[in-house]
């Protein structure tokens, strides 16, 4: 619902566009603040500036280049600016009984400020040591997962030997219990509490849950759907899955998840080479990757495949883009699938960047990994004319 108006006292044009998931205010020309239906603030654009706030409360500055990673507000900068914001906000919710305004317009406007100051700096603060205390690091989602409910049914990784990762050295592989997972699932929405709304699916985390064995996975799957689906209409299911743990699942068991909502599984193929795979200490063949792909289509599920650039360097840069265009031409995607080019990065206190030095690799520069990326795009879309290729920057996630 679009709400516009003349600011009574500065005659700034204000707008609100009050949505069933999501309320943006524009108090004052070129900036805007949005919020979930909790009243929990989502993102600000201020001062020419592009800024998330993450549920662990801060504030990230996106930047102008798409492959920068952002740059993080100091808290005093944080809290001057979110002391802007809702003075700002004060502004406009005392000056609503004098806005030239519809009487249904002007209570909505006011109900939805009401809702917004309640979540003020001091509540957004504690908000966030809430989210701190309620998951352990998510430390990584697809790009198209962003938005998702997550829930950890797992912690960690069942294989967490793969030199190049990072992600989940924190932490040992564990597989919670149903009675922990419900309790963690209730948590999870009473922490979102109405802004529930804007989570469009449920992302099973962590790094490989669908690991777990059937009967318990099916169980954990099914009190998932419990506290946050609706009867006969299960939430989208999205998860990680390692491509060599497949197998071990029969075409029943993905179908029988399929019928209780899984809807695309992520598959880290990283690399069609065998040989560079076994260089970085990756469990399994891009012959396994290719057949993982196979029997989850074969049961209605779609995949995401995540392919990594400039991994092995120039020693395996001719055999890395040619071998891993073989492959993902080897599986049988379509439109309802995706594959996510995503840069290496080097991870702090992962055995690659010392491995690759005592076996004389270079990292490729800036411009060759835009090569290879342009090489591997190319002649994927070619191929798969229908199917999403889309560019996956470990460095910008956040929650």
């Amino acid at each position: 619902m679009p709400i516009h108006f003349s600011h009574p006292r500065t005659g700034e044009i204000v707008t609100a566009n009050l949505q069933p998931t999501v309320t943006v205010i524009s108090p004052r020309y070129a900036e805007s603040y949005s919020f979930d239906r909790a009243g929990r603030l989502l993102s600000l654009f201020v001062d020419g500036r592009s800024i998330q706030r993450t549920l662990d409360h801060r504030l990230l500055v996106r930047q102008k280049d798409a492959d920068a990673r952002r740059v993080e507000l100091s808290p005093d900068e944080r809290d001057a600016l979110l002391a802007r914001v809702f003075a700002a906000l004060h502004d406009l919710a005392d000056s609503l009984p004098q806005a030239r305004l519809a009487p249904s317009d002007a209570a909505a406007l006011a109900a939805e400020l009401n809702t917004i100051l309640a979540m003020g700096p001091q509540a957004l603060a504690a908000d966030g040591e809430a989210y701190r205390r309620l998951y352990l690091p998510v430390s990584i989602l697809p790009p198209d997962q962003y938005m998702a409910l997550v829930v950890q049914a797992t912690e960690g990784c069942s294989w967490n030997r793969c030199t190049f990762c990072g992600l989940y050295r924190d932490r040992q592989f564990r597989i919670r219990s149903v009675e922990e997972f419900r309790a963690h699932c209730q948590a999870v929405r009473d922490f979102f509490g109405a802004g529930i709304g804007l989570r469009r699916g449920i992302f099973l985390a962590d790094a490989n849950a669908l690991i777990t064995p059937q009967e318990r996975l099916l169980a954990l799957v099914r009190t998932a759907q419990e506290v946050f689906g609706e009867p006969g209409r299960p939430r989208p299911l999205y998860s990680f899955v390692t491509a060599f743990d497949v197998e071990r699942k029969s075409q029943d068991d993905w179908s029988a998840l399929r019928a209780l909502g899984l809807r695309r599984v992520y598959v880290g193929l990283e690399s069609g080479d065998d040989e560079l795979l076994r260089f970085v200490n990756k469990p399994g063949t891009a012959a396994d990757a290719v057949q993982a792909v196979r029997d989850l289509k074969l049961a209605g599920v779609s995949v995401g495949v995540i392919a990594m650039i400039g991994l092995g360097g120039d020693r395996f840069a001719a055999q890395h883009t040619a071998n891993t265009v073989a492959a993902i031409r080897a599986m049988p995607l379509d439109r309802t699938d995706v594959i996510y080019l995503s840069p290496y990065t080097p991870a702090p206190l992962t055995p690659y960047p010392a491995q690759a030095e005592t076996a004389g690799i270079r990292s490729l520069t800036a411009q060759q990994i835009r090569a290879q990326t342009q090489a591997v795009r190319d002649a994927l879309r070619a191929h798969f004319p229908q199917t999403r290729i889309a560019p996956y920057h470990v460095e910008g996630f956040a929650l």
